[in-house]
């Protein structure tokens, strides 16, 4: 009895041993005998060393847009006669998909911005007039020519369709812009060295490489449809907060 127990211990051991050696071939035979290796990124090393291939970036932006070129289409009144110098305030969000390239960057996301203007002309009627946009927005930066991008100029173009409301008190008018256009020029201004701790606090905890100051100038082109309204302006200064991920 006690040899028969022995003999099947002696079983089980051989093969436990057999597939104890038959797993280890199967791994190195799998990996070929290399170890893999994974590199973490270095939060502390300079922007160009430690951005990746990708990103994104979200920004909040401010543009006083006048457009000069406007007619009501209540009255007929010019932009100049309703508003005077006034402009539209408009205030937009943009989310971007943000691919890092030797020489800079491309990005293209989703903005969207509103913004109301009202006044009382000399003739004591009170106009409004309320704008809203939803688009595609693209720009190419160069973001690469410095260790940390203390100075990033940027190219940029929006596509968009507008939503335009007008109100005289007496009557309203509320219509949607063919696609339009508008190009910017401007540049990036890195403020993590205001205070450098947090910032590097804040690419631990949230990942978030660079916070900018947004500066730039834009100019609004006619939209496709001779019908719309004309929303062609000057050169427009704007500005904004921009953040990277």
């Amino acid at each position: 009895m006690n040899l028969h127990l022995g003999l099947k211990s002696k079983v089980c051991l051989s093969l436990l041993l057999v597939l104890s050696f038959l797993s280890a071939e199967a791994d190195e035979e799998g990996n070929n005998g290399l170890v893999e290796v994974q590199h973490y990124q270095d939060n502390l090393a300079p922007y160009r060393d430690r951005r990746s291939d990708n990103g994104m970036y979200f920004a909040v932006v401010y543009e006083p847009i006048a457009f000069k070129n406007y007619i009501s289409v209540l009255d007929g009144s010019s932009y100049g006669t309703m508003f005077g110098s006034s402009a539209v305030p408009i205030i937009s969000a943009n989310i971007s998909y943000k691919r890092n390239m030797a020489i800079g960057s491309l990005a293209g996301g989703f903005i969207y911005g509103a913004g109301e203007l009202s006044a009382t002309d000399a003739g004591a009627v009170t106009h409004k007039l309320s704008i809203s946009k939803m688009g595609l927005d693209f720009r190419f930066t160069a973001d690469n020519f410095m260790p940390e991008p203390y100075v990033a100029p940027y190219f940029g173009m929006t596509f968009w369709k507008m939503g335009i409301s007008e109100d005289n008190g007496t009557d309203k008018f509320n219509a949607n812009t063919q696609m339009g256009y508008n190009y910017s020029i401007g540049a990036l201004i890195q403020l993590d060295w205001i205070d450098y701790e947090t910032a590097k606090k804040a690419t631990f905890d949230y990942g978030l490489e660079n916070t900018y100051l947004d500066v730039f100038a834009t100019q609004y082109a006619k939209t496709q449809a001779a019908d719309d309204p004309n929303t062609s302006t000057d050169f427009i200064l704007g500005g904004g907060l921009r953040m990277e991920f």
